[in-house]
């Protein structure tokens, strides 16, 4: 499967001599990325945005440099008009096999800058994690392979699968669960259509648990496998998906992504509900306040006027308070009857911390 895009905006051109480099360098205006790659640095420019930036400067250098690699993972995943928890700024190459071993570059290691050696191993997960390139080795068919706006990049279909196996789970599931709605085709007014993305979305549910009955006893496909199960193409931000997952591994019966709620002023579609108790779980993300506050709260208001005088009964969180996943679920169990927290968790949809958690809380 394949997607198309538009032409990616292209970030500001960076055009200066050596020596003015190296004087804005000096005084903070600009940010090096990687040899020749730099950006402008702005203190007062949210990280997100900063995130993306780093992302189509490198993404560019790709394209023009022709840098050997197929696009892949979170990255790829954003070249198909997907989601992700977080703004990624790494770009991750999958690159061939070279027989004859890496060979490090002539260029000289920073003398306060330590060795791979002497980090301990968090300080080096955090070193690589500032890579601007994460480059892996992995087989790749020519069918896994589509061109994306000149770009070499994993096909939609072999971005879901490696995104389950090889990111951590809370990221997995936002880049899967988006994809579902991508091959699904949940785009403008998806209720009218349920049937219809419910159908696409069992096929390439199938599809993918296809290809990971094809990779027996290697890294990532248990949780891979409970990350396609867990997936929707319901789901229409990725901290509805988070706090889907945050039940999911809590032991909460996973509540239904856009619940159809009929009301004398229409049907609306709660963000996530429990039917069985007549609640709803709403997770209003501050874009939506960005362009006109005021009218937003309004319709915010009598939208949920109207689901309470339906006999519904509406909980309003925030993506912060989602991110604090323990103080999230302490809230659910409060507000949820007894019978809805006692499922069993599914263990492999926690991160290495939660489960690091689960364990300490064991003993």
């Amino acid at each position: 499967m394949s997607s198309t895009t538009s032409p990616t905006p292209q970030p500001p051109q960076i055009q200066c001599t050596p020596r003015e480099v190296e004087s804005h360098l000096a005084t903070g205006e600009l940010r090096r990325l990687r040899r020749s790659t730099y950006i402008p640095a702005d203190p007062d420019v949210p990280d997100f945005t900063t995130h993306r930036t780093t992302r189509e400067t490198l993404l560019r250098a790709v394209r023009n440099e022709r840098l050997d690699g197929v696009v892949a993972l979170e990255t790829a995943a954003l070249l198909h008009r997907g989601r992700t928890l977080y703004e990624p700024a790494t770009v991750h190459l999958v690159v061939s096999w070279n027989a004859a071993g890496l060979k490090r570059g002539s260029r000289r290691r920073p003398p306060n800058r330590p060795t791979s050696r002497e980090l301990g191993p968090r300080d080096h997960r955090r070193a690589l994690g500032t890579r601007p390139f994460v480059r892996h080795r992995y087989d790749l068919a020519d069918s896994d392979v589509v061109d994306l706006d000149g770009l070499r990049v994993t096909s939609l279909e072999r971005t879901a699968e490696d995104c389950a196996r090889f990111l951590p789970p809370d990221r997995a599931l936002a880049v899967v669960d988006s994809l579902f709605a991508i091959v699904a085709g949940a785009g403008e007014r998806p209720w009218d259509r349920r049937d219809e993305i419910n159908a696409r979305a069992a096929r390439f549910r199938q599809a993918l648990l296809t290809r990971l009955d094809a990779r027996p006893r290697e890294r990532g496909v248990r949780r891979a496998r409970a990350v396609v199960m867990a997936a929707t193409p319901w789901s229409q931000s990725v901290w509805e998906t988070e706090a889907r997952r945050l039940c999911l591994i809590g032991g909460i019966t996973p509540p239904e992504p856009q619940m159809p709620v009929r009301t004398a002023a229409g049907t609306f579609y709660a963000d996530l509900g429990w039917w069985i108790v007549r609640l709803v779980l709403e997770i209003d993300g501050l874009i939506k306040y960005l362009e006109d506050a005021d009218a937003v709260l309004a319709a915010q208001c009598w939208r949920q006027a109207a689901m309470e005088g339906a006999g519904i009964h509406v909980e309003r969180t925030t993506p912060a308070e989602v991110a604090d996943g323990e103080a999230f679920l302490a809230r659910l169990r409060r507000i949820l009857p007894l019978t809805l927290c006692e499922e069993k968790p599914v263990a492999a949809l926690r991160t290495r911390s939660e489960s690091r958690r689960q364990q300490g809380a064991q003993w």
